[in-house]
């Protein structure tokens, strides 16, 4: 048997298939992250495999469900922020490349995820569970924007590598994997070249 060949994987469940990659991700960055988080990252990815959740979460404009979430009751607004939370962590890992030339891009994403999570860790049940995995994931953000970027780029064949445009997500992002991987690609960003010199 040729020991080059990469082993096969075969999941007959999709929260079987992202708890795979969902761990590989992890292993591979070297975060640690608490089970339950680990589950949330794989439940959130599940999820959105119904294309029904993914359009009843891109209806209305970020800032617009922002603003409805501070101006509703506790159990609906905790509702809005967790699902502003996951939307953005999700198209921020998983489809950043289909926020290329559009009117917001991937930072933007980002920002308010961030906040999102940040105002909801605040306003869960102190001490919860869910507390310590709201405000982890406001905390890191960008970490888990990068976890579920290399889910996707596991789950999908990339036919070519667009580098100039993994170069403005890395301006923007300053992500350590973004550039490991313009590395790769024979680039050096700045402050990845400037780390590795000092």
């Amino acid at each position: 048997m040729d020991k080059s060949l990469h082993t096969i994987h075969i999941f007959s469940e999709p929260l079987e298939f992202f708890r795979h990659l969902v761990t590989t991700a992890i292993g591979n960055q070297k975060v640690e992250v608490t089970q339950d988080l680990e589950y949330y990252l794989v439940s959130l990815l599940t999820k959105y495999m119904e294309i029904e959740k993914m359009q009843k979460s891109s209806q209305d404009p970020l800032a617009i469900q922002f603003q409805k979430a501070l101006i509703s009751g506790p159990h609906e607004r905790i509702q809005i922020l967790k699902e502003l939370g996951d939307f953005s962590l999700y198209i921020s890992g998983f489809f950043s490349d289909s926020l290329n030339r559009k009117l917001v891009d991937i930072d933007y994403y980002m920002a308010m995820g961030g906040v999102a999570y940040h105002k909801l860790s605040d306003t869960v049940q102190t001490t919860s569970v869910l507390q310590t995995i709201f405000r982890d994931l406001a905390l890191r953000f960008g970490t888990f924007v990068d976890i579920l970027a290399e889910v996707s780029d596991s789950a999908f064949v990339h036919t070519h590598r667009d580098v100039l445009r993994l170069y403005e997500k890395w301006l923007k992002t300053k992500s350590e994997r973004l550039a490991e991987l313009l590395k790769k690609e024979g680039l050096f960003p700045m402050d990845a070249l400037t780390t590795t010199l000092t």
